[in-house]
């Protein structure tokens, strides 16, 4: 979706067009797509997304982030969103919470290896979410300390925070780290998750999981090229998965690796 975020541009538009151009934008990609689909997207109710469409109701931060999640929105698209808060809102941004797409440094993505981390920030979108320890352990398979230690620990790293009424939500929707860097705790994390694609294969139903593959010979100059083209891809699928009631957390693994040796090693 693009969006133009020049100064000119910016000063004309309110929160009501920018957010009725992004309504329309989601119509013609799916004649589907409504008012209370996209009111379902941002978890709050038609009535409330139609006053603020309106211009009867200011549009809140938090309101703004689940709008961001919601849509992926890239950095400078979530910089128009939040000016808008800041333009709209009557008190002053918490800018504690005030986050764009966030970039995990290693040391966070570090503290927050075990794949339940990712988990539990997911968790948050899903359809009934409990903010309780012994519901979320039990949407994940996991212990109800594991949960708790870390929430605490996404806390500390500001990734969820407490809103006014003290519920927890996401500082930052897109949450990433460069893939070519060698750490510790990203091959232990892609490891777990590896090892949870093979549980899968033994015990989901095959209409609950895709795991194919396809090998083929290749042009290793276009690897580069092929990762970025990868990363666009996983952006559209998150999108289009995240549409509608979201009632489970999944991963989604593409895998692009060699099985033979370069011939380049024998020119």
């Amino acid at each position: 979706m693009e969006i133009n975020t020049t100064e000119n541009t910016f000063e004309k538009n309110t929160t009501q067009s920018w957010l009725e151009n992004l309504l329309t934008e989601k119509i013609k990609k799916n004649p589907q797509f409504s008012l209370r689909a996209f009111s379902r997207m941002v978890d709050v109710s038609p009535a409330v997304l139609s006053r603020i469409l309106s211009g009867k109701r200011k549009l809140t931060f938090n309101l703004a982030v689940r709008i961001a999640d919601a849509l992926m929105l890239g950095p400078s698209e979530r910089e128009v969103l939040y000016s808008f808060y800041l333009l709209t809102g009557k008190e002053e941004a918490p800018t504690a919470k005030l986050k764009k797409e966030k970039e995990l440094s290693i040391d966070c993505f570090n503290a927050m290896k075990e794949w339940y981390h990712y988990g539990i920030t997911q968790l948050l979108y899903i359809e009934n979410f409990k903010e309780d320890h012994k519901w979320m352990a039990k949407m994940l398979g996991i212990t109800e300390l594991e949960v708790k230690l870390a929430v605490e620990r996404l806390l500390r790293l500001e990734i969820l925070d407490f809103n006014e009424e003290g519920k927890l939500f996401r500082t930052s929707t897109h949450m990433s780290t460069s893939t070519d860097i060698a750490s510790a705790g990203i091959r232990h994390f892609q490891k777990q998750i590896l090892e949870k694609s093979i549980y899968s294969l033994e015990h989901d139903d095959l209409l609950e999981r895709d795991i194919t593959s396809i090998t083929v010979a290749i042009n290793e100059d276009k690897i580069k090229e092929a990762k970025a083209e990868i990363k666009k891809f996983r952006k559209r699928m998150s999108e289009f998965l995240g549409e509608g009631k979201k009632t489970r957390v999944y991963n989604l693994g593409i895998h692009l690796i060699p099985l033979s040796k370069s011939s380049k090693d024998f020119e």
